[in-house]
């Protein structure tokens, strides 16, 4: 294998980890994206008066925030694309928090589960009769004015919403819906049997949508307590709540993400594999007018090999990169891979890890030497180093564009091993003068010559030795 193809053969395994590292990047950093959203939404009512009316009103708007935020930083970890949005919408019967596709949901946080379940059960005749227009409109009348042309006057306001409550009033609340139900069967009732029917099958205290995503529960108190520090003036953080990325990826949810990352990985690195083959197959075309057999065979090969190395390559970079984002490794190396070039520095790492690993293994297994061990261990460093100065090139032309620094990374890996060759003849003379070895590169023999020792009148030693099987 030429030098230039030996580069290329490590941009392909780089590109396939560096692929890998930037997904679990962006991965981690969608998370913590989520996070900040939640807590910057929550501490934007700092507007709010310190006082007892203002914190009630304040905690309803701080629970909205926190079903539907939570949500969304639930469906970041589990990689989902999934948003739940606040409406703040002031139209009558309107839904606080949900979205089209996964429905719509309407708070209420109130201290008294009584009131908590008739609020919810209001239906559409009694917001007329407290309104002034029931003394001069008709209810159809008014409903129409409403935006509710067809409503029944037994339709519930909120209907067709999900009814979200504290965490600990669920429970009352459900207590509270049954007995109103079993009553209202008791006296056969039929509308009154459908409305609390209605409100006890959708009392809950959390948002629950598709792929599992699912918002944290929130107590009244702690509603109430997070009220009273943002109107006091005290910023909400995520530490207090245990909101940050390293307590909320798991290792399932790593592990889920790395093999999604290898997947993308390894088609990336079957593409890189192939782009020399179908070269050669176009030249070799266009020079005899027809395709061989062996050049068709020689593409399938390219990608089936190029894709198990990039999976592997891009799963274990992927998974890397996720635990260094949670704070595994320390903050200086999280910070580290949250710049631009920082995936890159992880998958050259990971990739010069893993061929390193494997010489190693051939070594022990003595199907590869000591000096080859020592001249892949050098080339792969060179060739490292050099990859990363054409991507920290290609970043600084465009930051955010992961397929310029891949093709930056592959220039680098081949013009690395094009300058190794006659590196490597620079380090052989340093050598010869010094008598540096280079990590085992260039043997060295201690000895000294038999002339020198006699012409020193130093004489030698001779010791009986016995060999045992």
């Amino acid at each position: 294998m030429g030098e230039f193809e030996q580069g290329y053969a490590f941009a392909v395994k780089q590109g396939a980890a560096t692929w890998g590292a930037v997904a679990g990047s962006e991965y981690i950093g969608q998370v913590e994206q989520a996070i900040s959203e939640l807590y910057r939404r929550m501490n934007a009512y700092d507007y709010y008066k310190d006082t007892i009316p203002a914190r009630e009103s304040l905690k309803g708007f701080i629970a909205e925030e926190w079903a539907a935020h939570t949500a969304n930083v639930d469906a970041a970890v589990k990689g989902k694309d999934v948003v739940v949005e606040v409406f703040k919408s002031n139209e009558l019967g309107s839904a606080d928090v949900g979205n089209l596709a996964d429905g719509f949901y309407q708070l209420k946080f109130y201290s008294n589960p009584k009131e908590t379940v008739k609020v919810l059960g209001t239906t559409l005749r009694e917001v007329y009769e407290r309104s002034r227009a029931s003394s001069d409109m008709s209810f159809a009348e008014w409903a129409a004015s409403k935006g509710l042309d067809g409503k029944l006057p037994t339709d519930l306001l909120y209907d067709g919403q999900w009814n979200l409550v504290a965490a600990d009033k669920l429970a009352d609340c459900q207590a509270d819906a049954f007995k109103r139900l079993a009553k209202a069967k008791a006296l056969g009732r039929p509308d009154e049997i459908a409305r609390w029917q209605s409100i006890s099958d959708a009392l809950t205290d959390r948002i629950e949508i598709k792929d599992g995503v699912t918002s944290r529960p929130l107590t009244l108190e702690e509603a109430r307590q997070k009220a009273i520090d943002v109107s006091s003036g005290k910023e909400l953080k995520p530490e207090a709540d245990g909101m940050t990325a390293a307590e909320l990826v798991k290792i399932e949810n790593l592990m889920t993400q790395a093999l999604k990352a290898g997947a993308t990985a390894a088609a990336v690195s079957a593409v890189l594999k192939m782009a020399p083959e179908i070269y050669k197959a176009f030249d070799y075309l266009i020079a005899d007018g027809e395709l061989e057999d062996g050049a068709l065979k020689a593409i399938g090969a390219a990608t089936l090999d190029g894709g198990a190395t990039g999976f592997v390559n891009g799963s274990a970079t992927a998974a890397i990169t996720i635990a260094v984002g949670k704070g595994l490794f320390g903050e200086t190396i999280k910070k580290m891979v949250s710049k631009p070039i920082g995936p890159t520095v992880v998958g050259t790492l990971v990739v010069l890890t893993i061929e390193t690993c494997k010489d190693a293994y051939l070594l022990a297994c003595g199907k590869r030497t000591a000096d080859d061990f020592a001249n892949n261990l050098a080339q792969g460093t060179f060739v490292a180093v050099l990859s990363l100065a054409g991507t920290a090139i290609a970043s600084a032309i465009a930051p955010e564009a992961a397929i310029p620094m891949l093709i930056g990374s592959v220039v680098g890996s081949a013009v690395g091993c094009l300058a190794f060759v006659p590196l490597k003849s620079c380090l052989l003379k340093a050598s010869t003068i010094s008598g540096i070895t280079f990590f085992g590169l260039i043997e060295q023999d201690e000895s000294v010559p038999p002339q020198m020792l006699r012409e020193l009148g130093i004489k030698g030693a001779r010791f009986k030795a016995a060999e045992y099987k």
